[in-house]
């Protein structure tokens, strides 16, 4: 599992698709994913593997031994069922299509994954899987694990007298696949330098090596040096053996060379003919050391293959004294003459050398060592190049908010994150929190980490990593400073408040974004004008045309747009609490609670319709109130509240208001959006753009500009009326509107460039 190492990729989550179980490890291409997976876990990775189980053992039935050893060698691990025919023959012509094996349900499980889950990485294995780099949504690093060149391969097979099997296509099939990936993996450094010859992706070589190991203790000398030989069942070793086996007859028949050769594995399959008297076929075993125990070196005697030997990095990985053939070897770093054998006599000389100088076992043995660390040391910079990659922040739209803002009882939050989830259909969405860590809710903080990358200020990184939120999160936070983000080429900036900004000529991101009704509850409002100032263009964002809108566009050059404060509002705990029966109090909202012409309003109110109101006001303590005369206000039916309070959920616990007065637009028209999407009747009262007489009709909005309007709306809503089934056009105006649809498109023109 995933050390304390710092390393290029700690905290960093990587989703791997494989073909192929990573265990038993008992072939070569199940080795190198499983090689692949450790080191990114010793460089601090979470991985999950999503297993495509092609291979025959998981055909007819589950092994259930396989499946609980996986699960302990990876941190997540998930099945999905094969759906089509596996490895089938080209359909069409003599070369399979890039996609010719490739089965929806992959498709369809990927797409669930990354919906509920975050992934900072989608790598997948062998470029016939190709295709779901194409599921990975925006932000996550598509790295394509080549393991072999399969353009070319049937030529290949075909000039070595076999038939071409498993999978084969062309170099513009070939290069489709490479084509969908931000990052190509070549197994060796022949295969990159072709694949850079077909693609404009990023090309580099990935070695296979497994971690140093105990050499194992020399076998017991009996006179007779012992070679080993190791293959998985396919027709290219098998060919390659038989041919080393006839050159091997001819060259110990006339030298009478005390050797014996050990072949083990599955390739034993298709050789079990050969009989010669130097020769013993072990068949498979459960673990490779059980065949480098018995054998004084290894043996790679391959002329003609694709791809890398896996084999040959077990043996060097476990120090053995290693006879190669020069294309074998490939991939590798040779150090020692033995390593390159031109042909397979040049082999069996090799082997005569040792025969009469036994003490070139240690000399080869301290060779492997040295080309272990050469492919280690390559495949270090190869991983921490990808992790630099994936750690970086892609191309997003970054919300600036404070940790005191993180309350799950707050409108605010349901704005950022209805916004972050709209605007995350277009692009990656990250969050940049400052203030003090210890003033965010742990559910508020949770809900924040599941929609987008955490950045926060390097003094407060330790704490947010360490914080009881953060415990079941699918990522780390990362330091980021707000110049920092500033000067990088985001699409978009959207802010929650107004925090200190570097000059303009410092800020690269494209565009700002700042709903007034936001920066209102956030309780900045005024410092708009100076955000907007600092962006080469920036849209200010209103529930409705407004003053402070018109205000702020005549001082900043900004954009006015109408968008709603909530795209949805659905999981809004506020929107909830309103919604809930029975109907109970008058809310009357006010910045000014002693405003004279506040006061027949809530006569009228305490008096005449002996309601109960709840003022939310935003001045100082109010008035006395008369007691007696017409302007006489019930002052015991007035419960007084900061006007904050309205915004949230649990001043409303026991039911939603009965209607919703605001006098005088004191919230930006904030309130208005609240009640109509909670289905509650709305009335602006004091409203200078109202007409001179309101019709008395029912409506979930009106608008008053004297007393009287504002009576005879009251008396109307003080009908039996349900006001949701009498005015259905409010009840979608926000469902439909234009413009969160603008935003979409702003975004999206902003993506594509």
């Amino acid at each position: 599992m995933t050390s304390d190492h710092k390393g290029a990729w700690a905290g960093l989550r990587v989703l791997v698709l494989s073909p192929v179980p990573t265990w038993p490890v008992t072939f070569g291409n199940r080795n190198r994913i499983v090689q692949v997976n450790r080191a990114l876990q010793r460089e601090g990775a979470h991985v999950a593997l999503l297993h495509y189980p092609s291979d025959d053992e998981w055909r007819s039935r589950l092994p259930r031994t396989a499946m609980a050893e996986m699960a302990r060698q990876w941190e997540e691990v998930f099945h999905l069922p094969a759906t089509r025919p596996l490895h089938t023959r080209p359909a069409k012509g003599e070369d399979h299509r890039i996609d010719e094996w490739w089965d929806p349900a992959i498709g369809q499980m990927l797409d669930w994954l990354f919906k509920v889950g975050r992934y900072d990485a989608l790598l997948v294995n062998y470029t016939w899987l190709s295709k779901a780099l194409e599921h990975a949504p925006r932000g996550v690093l598509r790295i394509l694990d080549t393991h072999d060149r399969f353009s070319g391969r049937r030529d290949l097979l075909t000039a070595n007298g076999l038939a071409p099997e498993y999978f084969h296509t062309t170099e513009t099939e070939e290069a489709v696949g490479l084509n969908r990936a931000d990052i190509v993996w070549a197994i060796k450094a022949q295969e990159e330098a072709f694949f850079r010859t077909i693609t404009d992706r990023p090309v580099a070589t990935l070695l296979h090596m497994e971690p140093p190991a105990a050499p194992s203790p020399p076998p017991s000398r009996d006179g007779v040096l012992r070679f080993g030989i190791v293959g998985g069942r396919n027709n290219v070793n098998a060919t390659n053996i038989r041919r080393f086996a006839e050159a091997a007859d001819r060259y110990l028949a006339r030298t009478l060379l005390p050797v014996e050769v050990l072949v083990a594995g599955s390739v034993c399959d298709l050789i079990g003919d050969l009989r010669q008297p130097w020769l013993r076929l072990v068949g498979r075993v459960a673990e490779m050391d059980e065949l480098y125990a018995q054998v004084d070196a290894v043996l790679a005697p391959l002329a003609f293959s694709t791809g890398l030997k896996i084999k040959v990095g077990e043996a060097l990985a476990r120090a053995k004294p290693l006879i190669s053939h020069a294309h074998a070897f490939e991939g590798y770093v040779p150090t020692h003459a033995f390593h390159e054998c031109p042909d397979f006599e040049a082999m069996l000389r090799a082997m005569h050398q040792i025969a009469r100088d036994p003490g070139l076992l240690g000399v080869l043995a301290d060779a492997s060592a040295r080309s272990v660390a050469a492919a280690s040391a390559s495949i270090g910079a190869t991983l921490a190049d990808a992790g630099a990659r994936a750690r970086a922040i892609p191309p997003s739209v970054i919300f600036f908010l404070r940790f005191d803002q993180l309350c799950r009882d707050s409108l605010l939050l349901d704005h950022v994150l209805d916004a972050a989830h709209y605007a995350g259909f277009r692009a990656p969405v990250a969050f940049h929190l400052s203030g003090a860590p210890d003033a965010a809710e742990d559910e508020a903080l949770a809900l924040l980490a599941a929609r987008g990358r955490m950045l926060v200020e390097p003094e407060a990184l330790d704490a947010v990593a360490a914080h009881p939120a953060m415990a079941e999160a699918d990522s780390r936070p990362q330091a980021a400073r707000i110049a920092e983000l500033l000067a990088e080429p985001h699409p978009m900036a959207w802010f929650a408040h107004a925090p200190e900004l570097p000059p303009a000529a410092q800020v690269r991101i494209q565009v700002g974004v700042a709903h007034l009704g936001a920066l209102w509850l956030a309780g900045g409002r005024e410092d708009a004008a100076r955000i907007a100032t600092a962006f080469p263009r920036f849209l200010a964002l209103s529930a409705a045309p407004s003053a402070d809108a018109a205000r702020l566009a005549a001082a900043s050059g900004a954009e006015r747009l109408a968008v709603p404060l909530l795209w949805r509002g659905e999981d809004s705990r506020l929107l909830a609490s309103l919604r809930a029966t029975p109907r109970g109090p008058v809310a009357l909202l006010t910045r000014r609670p002693d405003a004279p012409d506040l006061l027949p309003l809530l006569a009228f109110l305490t008096r005449v319709q002996g309601r109960q109101l709840r003022l939310f006001h935003a001045g100082e303590a109010p008035p006395s109130w008369p007691a007696s005369g017409p302007l006489a206000v019930r002052t015991e039916a007035i419960q007084l509240l900061p006007i904050d309070a309205f915004f949230r959920a649990a001043t409303w616990s026991a039911g939603g208001p009965g209607c919703i007065i605001e006098h005088g637009r004191p919230t930006t028209s904030v309130a208005r959006e609240v009640a109509l999407r909670a289905g509650i009747p709305h009335l602006s009262v004091a409203d200078p753009a109202a007409p001179a007489v309101a019709k008395a009709q029912p409506s979930l909005s009106g608008r008053a500009r004297g007393f009287v309007s504002a009576a005879l709306l009251l008396a109307a809503l003080d009908r039996d009326v349900d006001w949701r089934e009498a005015d259905r056009t409010l009840a979608v105006e926000y469902g439909q509107d234009a413009g969160w649809a603008r935003i979409w498109r702003e975004l999206g023109d902003l993506v594509a460039a």
